[in-house]
């Protein structure tokens, strides 16, 4: 059963916070009230390096949204992301002893996926696979008779320390975090539709910090990569080679920058700020061609990384024949058409847009995990997942049965 009420979501980037106040209603529709959003200091590839500073980022963006909502947030769902996110598939085989499988017997599996492996903490678990004996391909096992019952699991874990601190920032931020959810997760959830959910994507969030590939099988997430590259290098590329500042590299990307150089680049121009010795800053005039040279070989770096991983990856090269790019850096000029030449795979680029309806708010692809996560809490039934400090959500199982519906109901 889907979940109805107000929910708060928090997405906390290497570039920035987003924090999306929703109201959920009964049948899978929801409405965004409020948004804050505000630049993310002490964030690196997915951690945090300073405390203090993203605490303050958290605060700034909850009360921009609390502000447009006019509604007080007391508990939030928020995201991990970064290496310290990784994906496991464990394969658990249970004997039933030729009778009937029980909802018991499921819950117990995830009793046992819900051990520790050292430093690192269990967010998701969710089946991919069901083989009741010689049969296989099976979508719901209870109320099957077998011997045995085999199920291949995605198991998602984070790294404790990153996920404490995490929840430490929170604390600090007077927020009781509900629900755990990995980025790239998210992602998914927001940009499949439901052609999507029936067959096999592999998911590219183009983030600040990092760039994420999830792999869903028939719409369930089974699987995950991730690159320490994003479009902060992109940017970083840019201050280097036009010797601007960071702020003014990132503007300067957002309004002009495209995937690789054309022709046609050469003709247009472009003023781009200087920063000068005595800290004057001046305005150069360069061709939208120079801008883009210098955008074209990060992003050919960050594709062609892609591009190996999958191969390289669990999972066969003809896995999936397409492929979605989501996040910030999919709003690049031409990043579809460029993809889709190194990747040798159909590459659609989405707009959250057209899986949100119309919303009385702004909401762009920068804003797909944060979406995702809202699709996420709807499917809650209005009982909290605790988490406390040093400790991670209760009640997991309950996700299974959560994640089957998603699955069943194709959004």
């Amino acid at each position: 059963m889907r979940a109805s009420g107000t929910v708060t979501v928090l997405d906390i980037g290497s570039t920035k916070v987003c924090c999306c106040i929703a109201n959920i209603f009964n049948g899978g529709h929801f409405e965004i009230i409020g948004v804050g959003y505000c630049l993310c200091r002490g964030v690196e590839a997915g951690k945090i390096v300073d405390v203090k500073s993203v605490e303050k980022s958290i605060a700034n963006a909850v009360e921009n949204a609390e502000k447009m909502a006019n509604f007080r947030v007391k508990s939030v769902y928020v995201n991990v992301s970064g290496k310290g996110v990784k994906s496991q598939i464990t394969n658990i085989n249970l004997n039933i002893g030729g009778r009937i499988i029980k909802s018991e017997d499921l819950l117990n599996v995830f009793e046992y996926c819900k051990q520790e492996d050292g430093d690192r903490v269990v967010i998701h678990s969710i089946p991919i696979l069901y083989s009741v004996d010689s049969l296989h391909g099976i979508r719901d096992p209870v109320g099957m008779i077998a011997n045995n019952l085999n199920i291949h699991m995605n198991l998602i874990t984070v790294q404790r320390a990153q996920l404490d601190n995490l929840l430490l920032c929170l604390t600090r931020c007077h927020l009781d975090p509900i629900g755990i959810v990995a980025s790239i997760f998210a992602s998914g959830l927001c940009v499949m539709g439901d052609d999507d959910m029936s067959t096999n994507q592999i998911v590219i969030d183009f983030g600040g910090g990092t760039t994420s590939i999830g792999f869903f099988y028939n719409g369930m997430f089974s699987g995950m990569e991730v690159i320490p590259l994003g479009g902060n290098n992109i940017t970083s590329d840019i201050a280097y080679g036009l010797n601007m500042s960071m702020s003014n590299a990132e503007r300067l990307k957002t309004l002009h920058g495209a995937a690789f150089a054309s022709i046609q680049d050469e003709r247009e121009v472009v003023f781009a700020p200087t920063i000068e010795d005595d800290a004057v800053i001046n305005l150069q005039q360069i061709s939208k061609g120079s801008l883009n040279q210098i955008i074209q070989p990060r992003v050919e770096e960050i594709l062609n990384i892609i591009r190996k991983r999958v191969e390289e990856s669990s999972f066969t090269n003809n896995f999936s024949r397409s492929v979605i790019i989501t996040g910030g850096g999919s709003n690049l000029t031409g990043i579809g058409d460029f993809a889709n030449n190194i990747m040798n795979k159909k590459v659609k680029t989405k707009k959250v847009e057209e899986f949100i309806g119309k919303q009385n708010v702004p909401i762009n692809n920068s804003f797909s995990v944060a979406v995702g996560m809202i699709k996420f809490a709807q499917l809650g039934d209005g009982q909290p997942i605790k988490v406390s400090y040093f400790a991670r959500r209760d009640k997991q199982e309950g996700f299974f049965k959560k994640i089957l519906t998603l699955i069943e109901n194709d959004l």
